[in-house]
């Protein structure tokens, strides 16, 4: 039940930020997962240098891929990237 729960908030989020955001803006701030996935272990194990390079690296390049496919050259703010951000802690 609790999952359930986790899950239908996750997607009503996702919609709300996908109705007021453009989709490569909302796809931006969902892949931010990828980033933020390491640094929580390591904030969690309180060692930066509990994760492989390998990891950054990979974690490098898939952030720096997603801003170059998202850049539109506007301004990211307001309650649709707020929504958008807030689907990646209940969806992953």
């Amino acid at each position: 039940l609790e999952l359930g729960g986790y899950l239908f908030l996750g997607n009503c989020l996702q919609v709300i930020g996908l109705k007021t955001v453009p989709a490569d803006r909302a796809a931006f701030l969902v892949q931010l997962t990828t980033i933020m996935v390491p640094l929580l272990d390591a904030a969690l194990k309180q060692d930066l240098r509990a994760i492989s390079r390998q990891t950054w690296l990979a974690c490098i390049l898939a952030f720096i891929g997603v801003v170059v496919m998202g850049y539109d050259g506007k301004e990211v703010s307001g309650a649709g990237d707020a929504f958008a951000s807030i689907v990646d802690t209940f969806t992953n």
